[in-house]
């Protein structure tokens, strides 16, 4: 019955989130109320609500009324994931069966612009642990390959005045939510995004400005198959910026690897089947294995600095192209 939950819950998690409802949780509201508030069917809303309560642990009861439960506040971290897996990479999952007989099938299922609402609201921690891995290094003029929107190159401009940046993204939707932060920080003197696509380097910014690079969860998406697009990626720009440290930020993958973990990896599984679903492939699982990517490309780990919270565990390494 755990697999029949599970679809019901997510299904009434995702209609829930759509509706604006769980944004509104963020205190007690009765059900009557959000029945009225968002021209719900009472009756069907309180059963709906009661079943996420009783099972996905998202909810809990206040008096007449419900609320998300102290964990999931404030909401837009929950936000962020439902938009992610279920938004960008929940198409794919929906049409399985055809992912299943063509694969090359999968990337388009991606939905591109769920995926740059999701990174245009999350607004993480600061500083961030590759801020501060950053400024150990002296950075202060970097080139973001999958900047996203900006997030990383926002933070360290507001950070030190003396940080120029340049973002690129191969995603157009990306490009304008960052493109939007920008403005709206008051820091397009400094900063500059644009579309690029690290499998054609040549369109990427002049080596010239360019001291450093930085990519988040940026050579994940070449590992389908044997992974050499991956080498690939890594040659091309090591040819494009020799001798440049690039700043890696990934996670190490645990679907189809045999290797045990310390504690549940329910969250690098479901990164590793949104990434199977969508083309992307399953990263190595350990530092070994990312080593003989860079070894394939012809670069060096410099350093590695490793973590493990909320399931998966992560990683920055330092590269020399």
């Amino acid at each position: 019955m755990g697999v029949v939950e599970g679809f019901y819950g997510s299904q009434s998690v995702w209609a829930l989130h759509r509706l604006g409802v769980l944004a509104r949780l963020e205190e007690t509201v009765e059900t009557s109320r959000l029945a009225g508030e968002f021209g719900l069917d009472e009756e069907t809303l309180g059963a709906v609500l009661d079943y996420v309560r009783r099972t996905t642990g998202l909810l809990v009861r206040e008096g007449p009324g419900h609320r998300l439960a102290p964990q999931c506040r404030p909401y837009r971290l929950v936000a962020f994931q439902l938009d992610k897996f279920l938004g960008a990479y929940g198409p794919a999952a929906t049409r399985l069966e055809d992912v299943l007989r063509d694969p090359a099938s999968a990337p388009a299922l991606r939905d591109h612009d769920a995926l740059a609402r999701a990174f245009g609201r999350l607004r993480p921690a600061a500083p961030s642990v590759i801020a501060r891995v950053l400024r150990a290094w002296d950075v202060t003029s970097l080139l973001d390959l999958g900047c996203g929107a900006a997030t990383l190159l926002v933070e360290l401009a507001r950070a030190d005045p003396r940080f120029r940046g340049l973002g690129a993204d191969a995603s157009p939707d990306m490009v304008r939510v960052a493109g939007d932060r920008i403005r709206r920080t008051g820091l397009a003197d400094r900063l500059t995004v644009t579309c690029g696509d690290v499998r054609e380097p040549a369109a990427l910014p002049a080596p010239g400005k360019v001291r450093a690079l930085h990519g988040r969860s940026l050579l994940n998406e070449f590992f389908a198959g044997d992974g050499g697009d991956a080498v690939r990626v890594l040659t091309g720009l090591g040819a494009r910026y020799p001798g440049r440290l690039l700043f890696l930020e990934d996670y190490y993958g645990r679907l189809t690897h045999d290797r045990p973990a310390a504690e549940s990896p329910g969250h690098t599984l479901a990164q590793d089947l949104a990434q199977v679903l969508s083309g992307q492939g399953v990263p190595p699982p350990d530092l070994p294995g990312w080593g003989r990517v860079y070894e394939a490309a012809d670069c060096a780990l410099v350093k590695a600095y490793e973590g493990h919270n909320d399931g998966i565990t992560w990683f920055v390494h330092v590269v020399a192209l």
